[in-house]
């Protein structure tokens, strides 16, 4: 998925887009104003942000967007001036209350009539997330406390820090999945059964809206979409829940941010001391190696805005004279070797290119590129019957039951 999520029907989900796009100035008036961070909350230096993303491109799976985009807008943030900094759940009081910002672009053609009627409007608002979230705090009365992360990728994950840096204020250890993921639905929030409702959004023309409530979840998906579909893009800020929700088991995934540290910081180390960086990440996630090679072949296709495809490799040193194959919905979802089953989301499976020691975010491949397979455990909140009910192999169309990793690979 390309930041965030790359549903909500077609539109791309682009968390720091929107975000990045004027020019701020560290300290400047606006929503940084008036508020009071949290003394648990640590800053993040350069060394810190760059495990976080290189250990992000391990745990998106092939997803979560471009790693070479993300380093560029953390290396852009810094070097404006922008203080990051991450704040563990346990550390929210009961009455904080924390929420996850990001941006919609639409992906669908304007026609001649709609464009010319969006070039007569004075463009008004240059940060429509930081717009829509001040809009949520606004009607709430209460400022926020932190930055929900929606997802744990590369650029899905750089976007929710730069967005939090340029808020002032701290992004939670925390994000809504664990990982990268196709829709919307698979989101903790939801799956806790907490609503995202109220949602602000915002416009670049200076509309500003909250979506109260919705009769039906899945409604967010059209109303936000369609927004988006008259003025370009949108920010929207969602899932407004409380200190105490963020702490309840089961409604957010937890130290993720760290567990994403932890990964690039064994790559670098090994990369320092000489050894083998995918083993190492390997380790940092208690995860499985599931299979050495070459890429083979690789194919992509567009449907309905999802990156759907298989990537086929061919076995070398244990794995020599074996194939791998994986199928793919923007990230990796079914893993097979030499024809058996050995790993099904919501699982993770992650292919390592063996020369930089990152992940590859579909489609990046090469023909003949030396690649590893990671197999990570998914978060717990994903094997209990809410979140397998929305994140399983038949949800997206596949004849087969979900079986924990660690059990196919006996």
């Amino acid at each position: 998925m390309v930041a965030r999520r790359q549903v909500l029907g077609g539109l791309v989900v682009a968390a720091g887009a929107l975000a990045a796009c004027k020019e701020i100035t560290p300290g400047e008036a606006g929503s940084a104003a008036g508020r009071t961070v949290n003394a648990d909350a640590t800053e993040l230096d350069a060394t810190a942000l760059e495990d976080a993303l290189v250990g992000s491109s391990y745990l998106g799976t092939g997803g979560g967007g471009s790693l070479s985009e993300a380093r560029e807008l953390i290396a852009k943030d810094l070097a404006a001036g922008f203080t990051f900094t991450v704040l563990p759940v346990a550390a929210l009081a009961d009455d904080d209350r924390v929420a996850c910002p990001y941006g919609l672009a639409s992906l669908a053609e304007t026609s001649e009539e709609m464009q010319a009627r969006l070039d007569a409007i004075e463009s008004r608002v240059e940060e429509p997330v930081q717009a829509a979230f001040e809009a949520l705090e606004k009607h709430l009365d209460q400022k926020f406390a932190g930055v929900i992360m929606g997802e744990i990728g590369p650029l899905s994950l750089a976007e929710g820090l730069s967005i939090a840096a340029r808020l002032g204020m701290p992004a939670l250890d925390a994000d809504t999945v664990g990982r990268a993921v196709p829709e919307i639905n698979q989101h903790s929030v939801k799956v806790a059964g907490i609503p995202l409702t109220p949602i602000g959004a915002a416009t670049p023309f200076g509309d500003e809206m909250i979506v109260e409530t919705l009769g039906d979840p899945t409604r967010a998906e059209d109303i936000l979409r369609s927004i988006a579909v008259v003025s370009r893009a949108c920010g929207v800020t969602d899932s407004p829940i409380t200190g105490a929700q963020a702490k309840q088991e089961g409604t957010l995934v937890t130290g993720s941010l760290t567990l994403a540290r932890n990964i690039g910081a064994a790559v670098r180390d090994a990369k320092d001391a000489g050894q083998d960086p995918i083993e190492a990440a390997r380790a940092a996630g208690d995860g499985y190696l599931l299979f050495t090679g070459t890429v083979a072949s690789f194919d992509w296709r567009d449907e309905d805005g999802f990156l759907v495809g298989e990537v086929n490799l061919a076995g070398t040193g244990a794995f020599a004279g074996q194939t791998f194959a994986t199928d793919v919905k923007n990230e990796h979802l079914i893993a097979r070797r030499d024809g058996a089953v050995i790993a099904t989301c919501p699982d993770l499976i992650s292919i390592i290119d063996v020369e930089s020691g990152d992940g590859i975010v579909n489609p990046g491949y090469s023909q003949g590129q030396r690649v590893a397979v990671i197999g990570y455990r998914c978060d717990p909140i994903w094997r209990g019957e809410a979140g397998l009910a929305v994140f399983n192999p038949r949800y997206f169309g596949y004849d087969l039951d979900y079986v924990p990793i660690e059990e196919l690979l006996g």
